[in-house]
């Protein structure tokens, strides 16, 4: 028998709260802002790569 009480479970709500736990809608929302950051960034990537191709010094 124990003398104290245990640790209470968290709900469901307090896990939302402390951010722990994230619902499908803000899942779906980070997920497509995560897919427009990596699109643009490639598109940066590549930008650059054309950039220095065509700048790029034959060495002789």
């Amino acid at each position: 028998m124990k003398d104290f009480p245990g640790k209470s479970k968290p709900t469901l709500e307090s896990l939302l709260v402390d951010q722990q736990v994230i619902t499908g809608k803000k899942f779906i929302e980070r997920n497509r802002l995560e897919k427009h950051e990596a699109e643009k960034q490639r598109a940066l990537l590549q930008e650059a790569m054309e950039f220095e191709e065509r700048n790029r010094r034959i060495k002789s």
